[in-house]
């Protein structure tokens, strides 16, 4: 006779689909057709808390040029910082924010003195090799144009050659100034009130009124630096003879320009390319 002892764990082949259908109908419908994409949301929100997990998102090199923020940055960067204040070209070497900087440097946006004040601005910002090359070139070639010119007037005016190169070199940004291009005035001479047999020309300095003068040739701007470095408010500077820095401390306490840093900016200069050199070369 056999015996048949019921089990807890007896199942019949019919109570199966019966228990997942109750199952199933424990489960909402959005969250069986939706399970994907709330397991992607959780997981990118997890990724999100990391604090050790960074998000970089690479744009092409056409987008980052045309983008508002390069552009900002390009125009930020594009105003160098010689700032002489009797030159209204002159512009500010401050150096843009490294986490600025435009897509691509151009020569364009740098003045030619900019890599003489600052030696180490390239390297801190990023700026090629041939742009520094081709920059510091243009400040070779107006000492080599104007050395001699220097040379005479020290000659005849006592005024050391070294400073005569550094104010010229500071004032027009090394020939490149709208004032040295247009007017052939590469000190930032101004009209003096009482101006004879002399033309003028109005460029914004200190005030949008200012007046400079106008030279028929740039050995003409040379010959009136000289002669005003013997004008009462310099005249007592030809004591120091050859002494570049006193002289260069000296233009700044008369008041030659208002930039508090004029006098470390011309001696800075001479330094750099030894214009010192040429004061030996005077008679």
């Amino acid at each position: 006779m056999i015996r048949y002892s019921w089990s807890p764990y007896r199942q019949d082949a019919t109570s199966q689909p019966q228990r997942a259908s109750a199952v199933a109908t424990r489960v909402p419908a959005w969250l069986s057709r939706y399970w994907f994409h709330l397991l992607t949301a959780l997981l990118l929100l997890w990724f999100a808390l990391q604090k050790n997990v960074q998000i970089t998102i690479e744009v092409s090199p056409r987008q980052a040029q045309d983008s508002p923020y390069a552009q900002a940055s390009v125009l930020k960067a594009s105003l160098p910082g010689i700032t002489a204040s009797s030159l209204p070209v002159s512009a500010s070497m401050a150096p843009p924010a490294t986490s600025q900087r435009p897509a691509r440097w151009k020569p364009e946006d740098f003045h030619n003195l900019t890599f003489v004040l600052d030696p180490d601005y390239a390297r801190r910002n990023g700026v090629p090799d041939d742009i520094v090359r081709m920059k510091l070139a243009q400040c070779k070639k107006y000492i080599e144009r104007f050395a001699r010119v220097a040379i005479t007037e020290m000659e005849k005016y006592g005024v050391p050659a070294s400073i005569t190169l550094a104010q010229a070199l500071l004032e027009s940004d090394a020939g490149a100034s709208k004032l040295a291009l247009e007017s052939n005035n590469h000190f930032g001479i101004k009209c003096r009130r009482e101006c004879l047999d002399c033309t003028c020309r109005n460029y914004a300095d200190d005030d949008k009124y200012d007046m400079f003068r106008v030279f028929s040739t740039a050995w003409e701007s040379f010959r009136t630096h000289s002669r005003l470095m013997h004008d009462d408010r310099y005249k007592h500077l030809l004591q120091y003879g050859n002494d570049y820095r006193k002289w260069a401390e000296g233009l700044e306490a008369a008041g030659y320009a208002t930039d508090p840093q004029y006098a470390e900016k011309l001696i800075q200069i001479i330094e750099f390319f030894d214009l010192f050199l040429f004061d030996r070369q005077a008679a």
